[in-house]
């Protein structure tokens, strides 16, 4: 079985809150049964033991076998209070003193509701309690229990009164973690947005200078404790300034987002590509020999020779390309000086061509 999601802990921990929550009203109910408050027979408590014991359980099963992700609302918080506002009202029923004290538990099943609720749903919410209530008069009516018009009129005017402070409370609580979760949104994507922008090159998307060190230093951390090569590849644009002073440095920038595309198809998703400055690239390629590497780069470079440019029909490209095996236990710093050796190489031997060392 698979473990559960954040979201399936949090519904099950609310659900448990809720069950307890009922799990102590029942505590009262019983102790106001051995006291003598309680008009209703042993097998009747037990019956209503029975069914609040179940129902709690009943809930947190379905949470937990995600049968709940069946129903509009995941959590169930509108079921779960309408069964436990039921509770309340069924055991206010078999009370005579101690009826409004009972009637206020109802209170704390509405407090229930600031983890989820919005206004409509409190609305629903208070709309059973009064049926609720409505139907405890007429149950309480029918049995002829002993009512006073007055006393119940002064009774029902404060319950209510006190069902919808607390349910204004809840909704502002409700409102008040809706608007944090919203702020907490907001700040995540700002960090990450700056995070990002702090490992990015702001013009082609590729990393930059600063990560590809971090990411050299990663590589080399891996392939000193064994069975891991990779490749160090410094890749120039052969006489790009002329790119620059014929399309200017708007073209200029926007044929280094293309080549920048290109690379990205290219090289596998497990390499990395970064941009040191100006027309000058790094590839990191993993789990790869020298072999390897000059196979990949000849390949970007025919394919860089054969590519249209969008915006630029007759321009055509060409790269030098320095590459360099890690050696272990050696600094990543010596493996980039070797590259950039091999490129001056390639460039000093007319430049279009990829050289080793």
């Amino acid at each position: 079985m698979t473990a559960p999601t954040r979201d399936q802990l949090l519904r099950l921990r609310r659900t448990l809150l809720a069950y307890t929550a009922s799990l102590l009203h029942l505590v009262l109910c019983w102790l106001a049964f051995w006291a003598g408050f309680m008009s209703i027979s042993l097998g009747g408590m037990a019956v209503l033991t029975f069914v609040v014991m179940v129902l709690g359980v009943l809930f947190m099963l379905a949470i937990w076998l995600n049968l709940n992700l069946r129903f509009h609302d995941p959590s169930m918080t509108q079921a779960q209070m309408c069964w436990a506002i039921a509770v309340v009202f069924v055991s206010a029923y078999f009370v005579d003193t101690l009826r409004p004290l009972f009637l206020m538990m109802a209170l704390v099943v509405l407090m229930f509701g600031a983890f989820h609720l919005r206004f409509s749903g409190y609305l629903r919410i208070g709309l059973f309690v009064v049926l609720c209530y409505a139907l405890l008069m007429f149950a309480l009516y029918r049995r002829g229990a002993p009512i006073e018009p007055r006393v119940e009129l002064i009774q029902a005017l404060v319950f209510f009164t006190l069902i919808v402070g607390v349910s204004m409370l809840g909704l502002e609580m409700s409102n008040l973690r809706t608007t944090l979760q919203q702020r907490n949104r907001d700040l995540h994507q700002a960090v990450e947005r700056v995070q990002h922008l702090a490992i990015t090159d702001e013009l082609t998307g590729l990393y930059n200078r600063r990560f590809a060190k971090e990411l050299l230093a990663q590589q080399k951390a891996l392939a000193d404790r064994g069975q891991y090569d990779f490749v160090v590849c410094l890749v120039n644009l052969d006489l790009f300034k002329a790119v620059n002073d014929r399309f200017g440095h708007a073209g200029g920038d926007e044929v280094l987002r293309q080549v920048a595309q290109l690379f990205r198809q290219v090289v596998r998703d497990v390499d990395f590509v970064a941009r040191l400055g100006g027309e000058e690239f790094l590839l990191l390629l993993s789990r790869t020999d020298s072999a390897g590497a000059e196979l990949m780069v000849e390949r970007l470079r025919q394919t860089l020779r054969e590519t249209a440019w969008e915006g630029f029909p007759d321009l055509r490209l060409t790269l030098s390309v320095g590459i360099s095996a890690y050696r272990v236990e050696e600094p990543w710093e010596e493996t980039l000086q070797r590259a950039d050796a091999a490129l001056y190489q390639a460039k000093a031997k007319g430049r279009d061509r990829v050289e080793m060392q």
